[in-house]
This record gives structure tokens, sequence and C-alpha cells, in this order.
């Protein structure tokens, strides 16, 4: 909560994005999910809320599906596969939607496949670690899946969840020898202490170095069954 409140409150009132979305991670997860969009909604009254989710734990939160009403956020469910041990465990949460938009009339529910347009981001080395591609960083932003959605992390404005994201990413996968990924490592966010025009200029600015480290051509990628971890190959 208190980490949502200072994202939040960092930019309310400074901009007005068209679209606010609540994604993951998996957001259900958080026990505190209503009361974090409540925040959302107060701090972007104007934009067009969404609030996306894998939809396995919404079980966990029997307030919602009236909360999504009353807050005026629609609801996306990514599907992330068409395997058969996937789609026995999706099974649930399709009957769970059916009965939220049986029993609340107006709720917005969409169910997006967005497997269909997962592609691979990076090559690996010999040990499996990622390392960036080298591309044209004009061609890779036309390509990009996620040039559009710009990240709200650590109170600063992030170009995109690659570089939002890294550090993490880094971390967890031991990257710090790999020289190539220096590019995000320098990667500078907008702070909220940016002047009007500094946001302007980070709004506006579309292909940036950093993006030369993503394809610039679209690598279908396939996950066997999304509900198991595999080897990064």
């Amino acid at each position: 909560m208190e980490q949502a409140a200072e994202n939040f409150n960092a930019w309310r009132g400074r901009i007005a994005p068209r679209q606010f979305a609540i994604l993951g991670g998996e957001p259900t997860l958080n026990p505190n999910l209503c009361r974090i969009l409540a925040l959302g909604r107060y701090a972007f009254p104007r934009s067009r809320r969404l609030l996306v989710s894998n939809g396995f734990f919404l079980h966990r939160h029997a307030d919602l599906p009236r909360f999504l009403i009353d807050h005026r956020y629609s609801l996306e469910i990514s599907q992330h596969g068409e395997s058969p041990e996937y789609l026995n465990r999706f099974e649930p949460v399709r009957e769970l939607l059916k009965r939220w938009q049986h029993d609340y009339p107006g709720i917005a529910i969409t169910v997006r496949p967005s497997h269909r347009g997962w592609m691979r981001q990076y090559n690996v080395d010999a040990t499996g670690r990622p390392i960036p591609m080298q591309s044209d960083p004009q061609a890779a932003f036309k390509v990009c899946m996620q040039k559009h959605c710009t990240q709200l992390f650590k109170k600063c404005l992030w170009k995109c969840p690659a570089l939002a994201y890294f550090s993490m990413t880094e971390a967890k996968l031991r990257l710090e020898d790999i020289p190539a990924w220096q590019l995000f490592r320098d990667y500078q966010a907008c702070p909220p202490t940016a002047t009007p025009a500094e946001v302007r200029t980070f709004v506006e600015t579309k292909a940036i170095p950093q993006c030369g480290l993503c394809p610039s051509n679209r690598i279908p990628f396939h996950h066997p069954d999304p509900t198991q971890r595999i080897e990064q190959q």
C-alpha cells in the first residue's frame, strides 16, 4: 500500500495517461488489491482504468467484481497458452468469469490470448543467461510490443518494462559480468522532480539507444506449458 501510494502521489496532478493499468507479476496475489485500485482511481481519475490478471487467483477477492464496477475498472484476463494442461487449469477461471458476468451486469471483462503475440526478446549465452541482441534502435522500436507500456516504478517513469525491472532481472540471473547490458544499466528514468518540459520530452521521445538491445524483427516465442517452468533456451 505504501509503495503504491508513493508511486501514484508522485505523479498525481502531473500526468493524465489515456490508460492506467494495474498488472504484474500477478496483482491478485496482493491481499490489498482493491485498496490499491482505489488509490489508482484517485490519482488518475480521467484515465481509462484496467486490471490485468492471469485469472488464477480471482477467487481470493470476493468483493472485486462490485469494486471494479464502482471504480470503473475493466478486467482483462491474459490467456497464456493453449496446451491441454494449461486449458485444463484455465477452465475454472472461465467458469468464474461467466458467473461474474451473470451476477454483476455491467462488469467489463475480456479474455486476451496474449501468448499469440509473444516474441523472443534476447539471445542466451553458453550458460543459458540472457544476452542482448544487437539491433538498429529505430527498427527495434518499430516492432516493439511494449513501446506504449510506460512503467511507473520507484516513483519514476520508465520507457518500458524491460528497463524498469532490469536491475531485478540482473540480480536474479547474475548478469553483472555481462558488459553487453551496460546500456540498460546506464538508463536514467524520468524522476518526479523532472520539469514539465523534461516530462514532455520523455513522453514524446520514441526510439532510444537502449532499444538497440532488443530485436528488430518479431521472433515468435512458444511456451509449451506456461504453468511449468522451462530452462532458458
